[in-house]
């Protein structure tokens, strides 16, 4: 039993689809002999989905796995006809031995399984996206809708380039030509100072993780043209932090953020003391925001999205200006919930509109580079500074990590508010002078 997809629902209305697998319970108590057949079925049941939407290459990639479902009914594997023809004689002969059995020879799908002759689907670049998702499914259905728009929107920026520079073209047609000219194409990029390395090689890496998960789910063993064709140069830039005097003089200033949006405005000073990642804070729901314990604190944990990494799970208590913004909005942020990209433009327009940035360089980002700094000159113990901001410890993890108790006296330590005394950076001191 499943659920139709939506995106099958226009060719399939029936909502909820129930199968038998034909077996009895008593007569297969594990569930081994069931657990097969349903895995058949919903093969099948999938492949009359993806058949019924008329998806370009659907037909050809389904009479493929049928293909090879009934090479495999007779313990054969399927090969392409010119892979069967450098078979041993033993091998080639087993695959007539088993065509010669009733009426097999008679059948075409039976004999086009047994010696390779249905074809390799066509999978039209145009088309890679979508056959991506496919693989990915299971990923898919962790996202919440901004994480998923987010997660594709790169992926078909990437495709619709490499289709530009060298047209739609079948993925098993591609050669190392195109690879070079996609390459190149990049590098004038790069050469000319509209893009860093680090964007030509993000979109080279969509392109040959798609290629990679599609090629091994239908078995098209595809030359890696795009091997070896990364750009070297410079890195992405790492945002610079916030300096504390920055943000106690400038950010905190009286009427600093005065006209900004109060959402904006809450989030932008829930990072300062706790250095979270701005999707966290705006994803947070009532249920962790916890603020009538002795050490009230948030949880950041999945609520229907993907963290960003298995590290990002933690727990941040609340300190001072970060405490009180958070008590203001009890049940999170609505407005922004799951536009973690909305919320940063703004965030970063008004910064530039009111001179709140310290350099060009700096984003709402930096306020959390601007955290683990702080988190440094204090020498927090790595393990304990890698837990608050949701990295890797690099350790095993045993029991719940660090305290809330020992967690809230190092950001006590670090914690900022308006009007504290801050020295000024050296680059600020010169600059007045």
């Amino acid at each position: 039993m499943r659920r139709v997809p939506p995106e099958f629902a226009a060719v399939d209305t029936r909502g909820i689809v129930k199968q038998s697998t034909k077996i009895r319970v008593a007569d297969d108590r594990s569930g081994i002999r069931a657990g097969r057949v349903a895995d058949r079925l919903n093969i099948d049941l999938e492949a009359s989905w993806r058949a019924a939407t008329g998806q370009g290459t659907r037909n050809a990639v389904v009479a493929l796995e049928e293909a090879r479902q009934r090479a495999q009914a007779l313990q054969l594997t399927y090969r392409p006809v010119d892979d069967v023809a450098k078979e041993a004689l033993a091998e080639i002969l087993r695959r007539i031995d088993a065509l010669a059995v009733g009426d097999r020879r008679h059948d075409p799908a039976t004999a086009a399984a047994t010696f390779g002759g249905v074809d390799l689907p066509e999978i039209m670049l145009s088309r890679l996206v979508d056959e991506f998702e496919v693989t990915k499914k299971t990923t898919i259905a962790k996202m919440s809708a901004g994480q998923f728009k987010k997660w594709k929107n790169g992926k078909l920026r990437a495709i619709e380039l490499l289709i530009t520079v060298i047209g739609d073209k079948a993925i098993t047609r591609l050669t190392r030509d195109d690879a070079l000219k996609y390459t190149d194409h990049w590098t004038e990029r790069v050469v000319d100072g509209e893009v860093m390395a680090a964007t030509a090689n993000r979109n080279l890496t969509h392109i040959t993780g798609m290629l990679s998960a599609v090629s091994k789910r239908h078995r098209l063993n595809l030359d890696r043209v795009f091997a070896g064709a990364r750009l070297e140069g410079d890195k992405s830039k790492p945002r610079p932090p916030f300096s504390p005097w920055w943000i106690v003089n400038r950010i905190l200033a009286a009427g600093a953020l005065e006209t900004m949006n109060d959402e904006e405005r809450a989030v932008v000073i829930v990072m300062i003391n706790t250095g979270a990642r701005p999707s966290e804070i705006i994803n947070l729901r009532r249920k962790h925001i916890v603020l009538d314990a002795s050490i009230p604190f948030i949880r950041v944990r999945p609520d229907d999205r993907v963290l960003k990494t298995a590290f990002s799970d933690r727990d941040i208590p609340l300190v001072g200006i970060s405490l009180d913004a958070m008590r203001q909005f009890p049940d999170g942020f609505p407005h922004y919930r799951d536009k973690g990209d909305t919320l940063s433009a703004a965030v970063n327009a008004y910064f530039s509109d009111h001179g709140l940035r310290e350099t060009e360089s700096h984003t709402l980002y930096s306020l959390r580079h601007g955290f683990k700094d702080r988190l440094r000159s204090v020498e927090t113990p790595d393990e304990l500074k890698d837990e608050l901001m949701g990295h890797d410890t690099r350790k095993p993890k045993y029991g719940d990590g660090h305290g809330l108790d020992l967690k809230s006296k190092y950001i006590q330590l670090i914690a900022l508010a308006p009007g504290m005394h801050v020295p000024a950076p050296l680059q600020l001191v010169a600059a007045t002078a």
